[in-house]
């Protein structure tokens, strides 16, 4: 089987579009990725849970120059939008109510049941990535969920953006499927070159609204 090789742009792309970024940040306008699975993330994924009246607390893990304008589109919508990075220097990427820690802490900032859903997209084989912090990462999101409350998991199924076999995560067990209304499915592989799966999960029975 061929190796999959995961190239990024060169030094002088990054450092232009670094520039173009600046520049369009000075004028307050913010800067996306274009590729299949932001796409799925931002134009099917976000707009159910935005106007779902249902998911009001929310916590949305891991933070870059992408994710940014994330924040004004849950503000918005009058959530009670959280964010958490475990960089300290991407805090300016970050919602207005922001944590500087990792997802395997999230039970130091939020009460047990507090949260209607969490995102975690991008973080798993990204930063997350030991054995021990991935299960309590979502063990601790099993427990600041709310009854019918979802997780959202978005992750690289390739040997190298995966720590382990994702399916083999134990605190994963404690949910069950969320078929996730648009895509009619709780796991939906994106067309891309890295496998970005989303899996949709729901904590003990049946969520409040759709599937």
């Amino acid at each position: 089987m061929k190796q999959l090789v995961m190239r990024g742009p060169t030094l002088p792309a990054r450092i232009f579009f670094r520039v173009i970024r600046g520049i369009k940040s000075t004028f307050g306008v913010d800067s996306y990725l274009k590729n299949e699975d932001r796409r799925i993330l931002e134009q099917v994924i976000f707009p159910y849970f935005l106007n779902e009246n249902d998911f009001q607390n929310v916590l949305f893990v891991g933070c870059h120059w992408y994710t940014k304008g994330y924040n004004k589109w849950f503000e918005e919508k009058k959530k009670n939008y959280w964010t958490i990075e475990i960089h300290p220097s991407r805090k300016r990427y970050g919602a207005k109510q922001h944590i500087i820690d990792g997802m395997q802490n999230i039970c130091c900032h939020f009460s047990p049941s507090s949260l209607d859903l969490i995102m975690c997209n991008g973080v798993f084989g990204w930063g997350l990535d030991a054995r021990s912090d991935v299960e309590q990462a979502f063990r601790e999101s099993f427990v600041c969920l709310r009854d019918g409350g979802v997780l959202v998991v978005g992750w690289d199924d390739i040997d190298e953006r995966r720590p382990f076999p994702f399916d083999r995560c134990r605190s994963l067990q404690k949910f069950q499927p969320f078929v996730f209304p648009p895509l009619a499915r709780s796991r939906y592989v994106t067309d891309t070159p890295y496998a970005h799966t989303y899996d949709f999960f729901v904590k003990r029975g049946t969520p409040t609204v759709g599937g």
